[in-house]
């Protein structure tokens, strides 16, 4: 009889005492801020993994070693390896964990560090302005999407992923057929002469690149305002970070053809 009556009234203030329920248990739900303070850690993470391998690619281009390249070149592919993977993973499931998160996250760092470097060598100073255009594309969109000039729509929905699954299967298709040695001649490496072609396929793709940040960013509110389980502030926080990354390797390549010509 006393262990009943404790249970009555020990049940949890989300259910009341036994027999006299008054609601359901609730779940925390997400707000916009929980995706913000998600993202600058992954972008946060993504910087630091950068740094990492851009500073042994630097220091071995300016000491001749060639060890410390062949070590950040080595991360880089094992971190395009595992971002590539994941990329695909969240095509069929929303990124809610935040370990996947982060791996992304750094695995693409490692990439981008090295990369970078090799950009920065032939370009002094790419890096930095193609960061800085990140920022201000990133911030112009979101001004776009705040002020409602830009919406999402049925159509605009359709039109960006259609893109986006062309875009992703061209990139598929020569990153296979370059494995085999074979140059489809889609992207100029820095340096090389640019063709018609190849300008149009960079703009087009930033473009898209820019424009994706719309649908992360309704994508985003509409879950705020409908009350989304928390844990989806790490979907949204991969989209908008997976999107900046995917922005700057195409600012990046962009500048590189302005500086080639």
């Amino acid at each position: 009889m006393v262990k009943t009556q404790y249970n009555q009234q020990h049940m949890g203030a989300a259910y009341g005492p036994y027999g006299q329920m008054t609601q359901a248990p609730q779940a925390e739900t997400m707000r916009v801020d929980d995706v913000i303070v998600r993202t600058v850690a992954l972008v946060g993470a993504t910087f630091v993994a950068a740094i990492l391998t851009y500073s042994m690619v630097a220091d071995g281009i300016a000491n001749n070693d060639s060890a410390a390249i062949g070590t950040a070149m080595m991360l880089g592919t094992v971190g395009m390896v595992v971002g590539l993977g994941i990329m695909i993973f969240s095509m069929f499931k929303p990124v809610t964990n935040p370990f996947v998160a982060f791996a992304y996250a750094i695995g693409q760092g490692l990439l981008l560090g090295g990369v970078s470097a090799v950009f920065e060598q032939r370009s002094d100073g790419i890096v930095v302005n193609a960061l800085l255009a990140t920022v201000l594309v990133f911030g112009a969109m979101l001004a776009l999407f705040k002020f409602r000039i830009l919406k999402n729509s049925p159509m605009f929905t359709k039109v960006i992923v259609g893109a986006g699954i062309g875009i992703f299967a061209l990139s598929m298709v020569n990153l296979v057929v370059g494995a085999f040695g074979v140059n489809l001649g889609l992207f100029a490496a820095p340096g090389e002469s640019v063709s018609a072609l190849q300008w149009i396929i960079a703009i087009g793709i930033t473009l898209w690149a820019a424009f994706s940040f719309i649908l992360d960013f309704d994508m985003i509110e509409y879950s705020a305002q409908n009350g989304a389980p928390k844990k989806y502030a790490w979907a949204g926080a991969f989209g908008l970070t997976a999107g900046l990354i995917f922005l700057y390797w195409n600012l990046l390549r962009l500048l590189s053809y302005f500086q080639g010509d």
